[in-house]
């Protein structure tokens, strides 16, 4: 009896050497975090990890699974891992936009989110008239200016070496009300769109007061007229 007790004594301590029952977990060197990029520049997410060599880890983006492993699953040409399991994507457009979650496939998943913001620079898509506009003398002027980007841009108006009829230099707005149209109120209107991203973005409305009457001719050489009253 004592020798076969002292013959499983032997095993089991040979049994901890070989299989330690405490092993390090596997867990994030990173933490989740909010990035901004400009659209075009390269997006950057890190993933950095300890004590996972054991185990898969993973990018996803809603359902999508982008990456397994080393492995890229993700048909994207533009989305590669670099630097261990940090994910890289080159040329960024709006769409990259939204939450990228690295997980460890533990037997209780481990994750870190990461939410990405593309910055779009503006760009103005209509301005009234296109750019030239002959308004009837006493008559109200609309002008709009609409612009896209991200995050939305600020509009105003300005009037090229003048100030706006009401007396002020910009207005702050996509619509401009011009009232009773004469000709002191003529002249080039610019339209600025800016968010911050990039170059403000312009567009211009020129003016031209038609007149009620017949135009008098003032100066040949000048080639002004007025109009009569």
């Amino acid at each position: 009896m004592g020798e076969s007790h002292l013959l499983i004594c032997g095993v089991n301590e040979a049994a901890k050497v070989i299989n330690p029952e405490t092993q390090s977990e596997p867990s994030f060197i990173s933490e989740s975090g909010k990035f901004k990029f400009v659209t075009g520049n390269t997006i950057l997410l890190p993933c950095d990890v300890t004590n996972a060599e054991s185990y898969v880890i993973a990018w996803k983006k809603g359902i999508a699974i982008l990456t397994a492993g080393k492995v890229k699953v993700s048909p994207d040409a533009r989305m590669n891992l670099v630097n261990g399991y940090s994910l890289q994507i080159k040329n960024s457009v709006p769409q990259d936009a939204g939450v990228y979650v690295c997980q460890i496939a533990t037997l209780e998943p481990l994750e870190i989110m990461h939410t990405v913001d593309i910055l779009v620079p503006p760009v103005i898509h209509h301005v009234t008239s296109g750019g030239s506009l002959q308004v009837k003398k006493g008559t109200p002027v609309y002008l709009e200016c609409f612009a896209t980007g991200n995050p939305t841009p600020n509009i105003t108006w300005t009037r090229k070496n003048n100030i706006l009829p009401n007396g002020e230099e910009k207005l702050s707005s996509p619509a401009l009300t011009i009232e009773n149209m004469d000709r002191h109120k003529g002249g080039t209107y610019i339209c600025t769109a800016n968010n911050g991203v990039g170059q403000p973005a312009t567009s211009q409305v020129l003016l031209h007061v038609l007149c009620k009457s017949t135009l008098k001719l003032v100066s040949i050489a000048a080639n002004i007229f007025i109009c009569l009253q």
